[in-house]
């Protein structure tokens, strides 16, 4: 057992693919895995863009950078300043794709998407929610109508795909587009 240890994960090409701090951790290496508590990790994309995540527990494998984050996992994104909250989070380093069959919550103070499951492709900013997605955002100041609106997507096959671009959240394939900043305007997703 180590306390107060980090660990780095390189590619192939030498760059960082993540990197984990953590009070305790417990290393096997038959298995090649490292049981964390309470780790704190900080994932990178393709662009070399910081991911921070984080949960109670956590294990780490390092011949696949597979990292199982459960208990409160969370996803943020700082540049987009967006969080998926879960209780259970995979994370694939080698292909820097995340994702969660539990269900989870999407936060973009003040908007917030809810789903039985997601998806996230860091290199790509992507966000796919799957079954009940459900989401709140406000209506602008200038709105006549309530100054909150939701969304259900009751389909249990239906998933919608997110992009972050700045403060904009668009979902597709319904075309529903979350307002951006007051004044901002919104702009349609385009693939």
């Amino acid at each position: 057992m180590l306390e107060n240890a980090e660990i780095t994960l390189f590619g192939d090409n030498g760059s960082v693919m993540q990197s984990l701090k953590t009070p305790r951790l417990i290393h096997t290496p038959q298995r090649s895995e490292t049981w964390t508590e309470e780790p704190e990790a900080v994932l990178y994309d393709s662009e070399n863009r910081q991911w921070l995540a984080s949960a109670a527990v956590g294990t780490l494998n390092t011949a696949t950078q597979a990292l199982l984050l459960s208990g409160s996992a969370r996803l943020f994104a700082p540049d987009e300043g967006w969080q998926l909250d879960t209780e259970l989070l995979h994370y694939d380093g080698l292909e820097q794709h995340a994702w969660s069959d539990t269900p989870v919550l999407m936060q973009q103070p003040p908007q917030q998407m809810s789903a039985s499951r997601m998806d996230v492709w860091l290199n790509t900013s992507q966000v796919r929610l799957t079954d009940n997605v459900r989401g709140t955002h406000p209506r602008p100041h200038n709105a006549n109508r309530n100054r909150h609106e939701s969304h259900d997507f009751p389909s249990p096959a239906l998933h919608c795909t997110v992009r972050f671009s700045d403060t904009f959240i668009s979902v597709s394939p319904n075309q529903l587009i979350f307002p951006g900043p007051s004044g901002s305007g919104s702009r349609p997703f385009r693939s």
